[in-house]
Parts: C-alpha cells; sequence; structure tokens
C-alpha cells in the first residue's frame, strides 16, 4: 500500500511542479521519509534527485513557447549552483530536525504570501542585488533539501515584472540547476559516510513526475492563476504543518 501511494504522490509531485514550478521537493520530502520511510537524510538527497529528473522534463514546454528568461537565470544560476553547493556541504553538520524546522517555517512564509491577492513587492534593479538573492536561494536549496521553487516563484513575481508563466519557467530552469547540484553534493557526502541512495527509485518516482508535469500542461490552460496560488498555498500550509507536527509535537 505505502508504494501505491507514493507513486500516486509522485504524479501528483510532477502536477504540482508543472503547474506552479515549484513544491517538489517539499512534497518530496515528506513521501519519502513517512511513507516510504526513508532516514531523513536520506530522504532530503533523494528528493532532489526526483525533482531534477521532473522539472527537467516540466521545463521542455516553457523552453518551446520561449518563456525562459535567459537574461535573469544567467544572473541567478551560477550564483544559486554554488550556494547549493555549500548548502549541502553545511546540512552535514547540523541535526535533520533542524532543516525540516527551516523548512516548514520557510513553507509557511511562502504560503502566506502565495495566499495574497497581491504578493510582496521588492523591485530589485541592481545586477548585485539579483545575483545575492541567487546565491542565497540557492543555500536554502542544499542545506534543507528542497528545488527552491516555492520561494523562487513569488520571490521572482515580488523583484521583477514577469508573468506567471515567466516567473515558472524560470524557477522551474533554477530547481533543475539547483537540484543537481545540491544532489551531487548530498551524494558525495553520503558516500563518504557508507550510505547509498536507491538511484533505480529517484528514476521511477522522477519517471512517474515527469508525467504528471505533462498531465500540468493541460490544466494551467484552464485555472485562473490567483486559483492556482490559493491552491497552492493551502497545499503548503497542510505540508508545513505536517512537518511540525511529526517532529516536534
Amino acid at each position: 500500500m505505502e508504494l501505491i501511494l507514493t507513486l500516486l504522490a509522485a504524479l501528483i509531485i510532477g502536477l504540482c511542479l508543472g503547474l506552479f514550478g515549484s513544491g517538489g521537493s517539499i512534497m518530496t520530502v515528506p513521501v519519502l521519509l513517512y511513507l516510504l520511510k526513508l532516514p531523513e537524510k536520506i530522504a532530503i538527497a533523494s528528493a532532489l534527485g526526483v525533482v531534477a529528473l521532473i522539472s527537467l522534463v516540466a521545463l521542455l514546454p516553457y523552453l518551446y513557447r520561449r518563456h525562459l528568461q535567459w537574461a535573469l537565470l544567467f544572473k541567478l544560476a551560477l550564483p544559486g549552483m554554488l550556494g547549493a553547493w555549500a548548502g549541502s556541504w553545511a546540512s552535514h553538520f547540523v541535526a535533520a530536525q533542524w532543516q525540516l524546522l527551516l523548512l516548514a517555517l520557510l513553507m509557511s512564509l511562502s504560503a502566506l504570501n502565495m495566499w495574497q491577492q497581491q504578493i510582496w513587492q521588492w523591485p530589485l534593479k541592481r545586477s548585485w542585488q539579483i545575483v545575492l538573492v541567487g546565491f542565497l536561494l540557492g543555500c536554502l536549496t542544499g542545506f534543507v533539501g528542497v528545488g527552491g521553487g516555492f520561494l523562487i516563484v513569488p520571490l521572482l513575481l515580488a523583484i521583477t515584472s514577469l508573468t506567471m508563466s515567466a516567473a515558472i519557467a524560470t524557477s522551474l530552469a533554477l530547481v533543475l540547476l539547483q537540484s543537481s547540484v545540491g544532489f551531487v553534493g548530498h551524494y558525495q557526502q553520503l558516500a563518504l559516510q557508507g550510505q547509498q541512495l536507491d538511484l533505480t527509485l529517484i528514476g521511477m518516482l522522477g519517471g512517474l513526475g515527469a508525467l504528471g508535469s505533462m498531465l500540468a500542461l493541460a490544466l494551467h490552460q484552464k485555472l485562473p492563476q490567483s486559483l492556482l496560488r490559493r491552491i497552492f498555498a493551502l497545499l503548503l500550509l497542510g505540508l508545513g504543518a505536517s512537518l511540525l507536527w511529526r517532529h516536534f509535537l
């Protein structure tokens, strides 16, 4: 039963990532922790691999439609990847429950922002500010084992004048890069500790999630953006509350 629920969850994760350009790792970490009973460090590392595979497939339609903002991506990508490596390295010196606590708090703040009719706005006009934001996002990505999209999409909408589609496309590209680097960083650290990741499981969940991201394309054109943001906000709050309840209450 746990395996069936996990496979169903992988489809939903892909659907969420395709619709919002975010949320993949936030959902994947609890699934691996609570359904497959993986150790916390293994779950966090595996989630990055799954999300990297899903985001690669989910990004392709946006590339075809030319929604990706390449200039902005270049400003965020390299510092983001450096930050992801640094965050994944630093995470191995911190107890897993503190990683999950930070993840839950970030989810709650992001949910509050996405629920509002008018999300927070902090326009950034200088390139160095955008580069710094990219590095900090990467650090969070590697540290808490998430792709970072649940932070990237609201942040891009807040600091730029991008449309929702352009923000999702840019988010997916960053999630792909940062998740990949974070996964490699965790893989190397775990290997040094004599622990192995189940690459077959990661590939299977990533493939099902990719299928879910394709299903998201049909829904994306039919649902209003305000409704999508509020659905995502409720999902974030529910998962954040679940993490806090299971690990701290």
